[in-house]
């Protein structure tokens, strides 16, 4: 299935950094978005069944209905201890309600009715303070070694997500992506070796984000399930032992390694000039 509805030959797009053409040859699977993944998937099955813990058919059924496993309350406690963090550190302060006024134009909030009847110019209330909105386009890599547990990919899910909600408070809106490397994963029949690459686009700048709809996705079945699947169905018998091995590539964030909101913080800051 893979091989017939997939151009495996497809170059990078030119939104991706120019230094991953480092890899090498490697065979192309690029989704369209998350909803055109879920479809994929839903049509192929996995040979080790019960990988994860959990069968092929009951792992697809959470991912289409969107279920998390995460717990609230762990959740809740990786979302204090992120913004105590970047507090501590100066990098976010105390919420501050925005004072309005009145204007002409700028970005409206509200409309006062009266002065609109009576034809008054500044009847449009703004906040007192504009913003520049920033962007920024964030990887995150599902290429990790078999010796990561799912309890850590959720809790770097959970920290770079909350993360990201104080970067998006300070009007920085992050795109994010998820990709996988892999070296030698199989070989087609046919076909000399390469290794493997595909992307799925999960949020866009300013789409909302929640640690819920992000690890219903972002967990261990999304590599060791519905990945797995992928290359089964790719490579066949030229599938290779362990289905490969993790690969790094450049200005990307792994979700298998130890999440430092405090270093991510700071980094997303300065490349886009804002710090």
């Amino acid at each position: 299935m893979i091989n017939e509805n997939f151009n495996l030959d497809l170059p990078f797009p030119d939104i991706f950094p120019k230094e991953w053409e480092s890899i090498g040859a490697f065979d192309h699977v690029a989704f369209r978005n998350l909803d055109h993944f879920k479809h994929v998937v839903s049509q192929l099955t996995q040979k080790a069944d019960d990988n994860c813990g959990i069968t092929y058919k009951d792992a697809l059924t959470k991912l289409l209905r969107g279920e998390s496993d995460f717990p609230y309350k762990e959740k809740a406690e990786l979302r204090n201890l992120v913004r105590s963090n970047l507090f501590k550190r100066g990098l976010i302060t105390e919420e501050v309600y925005e004072n309005y006024k009145y204007s002409e134009e700028g970005t409206q909030v509200d409309v006062d009715v009266g002065k609109y009847a009576a034809g008054e110019a500044d009847c449009v209330i703004v906040p007192s303070r504009q913003y520049i909105d920033y962007f920024y386009e964030l990887y995150v890599s599902i290429s990790y070694p078999w010796t990561v547990d799912n309890k850590d990919v959720r809790k770097n899910t959970a920290k770079l997500l909350a993360t990201i909600e104080e970067l998006e408070r300070q009007h920085v809106f992050i795109k994010i992506t998820l990709v996988f490397p892999g070296k030698d994963c199989g070989v087609r029949e046919g076909h000399s070796k390469k290794n493997f690459f595909s992307s799925i686009p999960l949020f866009s700048h300013k789409d909302r984000k929640d640690v819920d709809t992000m690890s219903a996705v972002l967990n261990d079945r999304l590599l060791r399930k519905f990945y797995f699947a992928i290359l089964e169905d790719l490579y066949g018998s030229g599938i290779s032992y362990g289905y490969g091995y993790p690969m790094d590539i450049y200005k990307v964030m792994n979700i298998g390694n130890t999440f430092n909101e405090i270093k991510f913080f700071e980094s997303v800051l300065n490349e886009v000039g804002k710090q």
